[in-house]
This record gives structure tokens, C-alpha cells and sequence, in this order.
């Protein structure tokens, strides 16, 4: 990992969190995402076939400030997602976890940036 001699590693988790979340929009596109979520499973026989209503947000634990919201896909992806960036965030520094992410963060991570 990308430490600094003598400096204590810091996993990036110490600074960000991530979860899911429903997606954003007013009531009319959500509508109408959960009518195409139910369309496609229909004609595919595949419940996790449509639009996704979920993202992964990366937010900063001090501010609550967003620093990344992907969309997660369906269920059983947007759990995968999770799983990965949660141990990204448990196993990089900050500035790892930004270059891999390609976040460009607008607020220092830490009180000491």
C-alpha cells in the first residue's frame, strides 16, 4: 500500500463510509423506473432485470458529504458493490481508494489535509 515511511497506515474507512440508497428523482421517475423494473421482469422472467432504484454512495463520516454515488445496479449486484468498495475502504489510505475510485474529493478527507 502506498504508505508513507514512517507514517501509520490510516485505512480510508477511518474517513469514508459507503452504503445504499434509493436512487434519486421525483416521484414521476420513480414511478416510472419501478413500471420498467416490472415490465422487464416480466418479459424477462428475471427479477433483477430493469432500471436500478439503488445506488452506492461513498460519503465522508466527519461531514456526511458525498464523495462518489454510483448506480449499484440490482440486489444481489448492488450487495456485491458494497462488499467490494467496504473492504477497498477497510484496506487503502484515502489516496488510494480516490485514485482507484476516481473520486475527486471537494473537502479534505481528514482534519489533518
Amino acid at each position: 500500500m502506498g504508505q508513507h515511511r514512517n507514517t501509520p497506515f490510516e485505512p480510508a474507512s477511518t474517513y469514508l463510509d459507503a452504503a445504499l440508497v434509493p436512487r434519486r428523482g421525483t416521484p414521476l421517475v420513480k414511478a416510472l423506473r419501478t413500471a420498467a423494473s416490472i415490465a422487464a421482469s416480466l418479459l424477462t422472467n428475471d427479477v433483477e432485470a430493469g432500471p436500478s432504484a439503488i445506488d452506492l454512495v461513498v460519503s465522508r463520516r466527519e461531514s456526511g458529504g458525498e464523495v462518489l454515488r454510483v448506480t449499484a445496479g440490482g440486489a444481489q449486484e448492488a450487495d456485491a458493490l458494497l462488499l467490494r468498495v467496504r473492504r477497498d475502504l477497510a484496506t487503502k489510505d484515502v489516496a488510494e481508494f480516490v485514485s482507484e475510485w476516481r473520486v475527486a474529493p471537494q473537502e479534505p478527507a481528514s482534519a489533518d489535509d
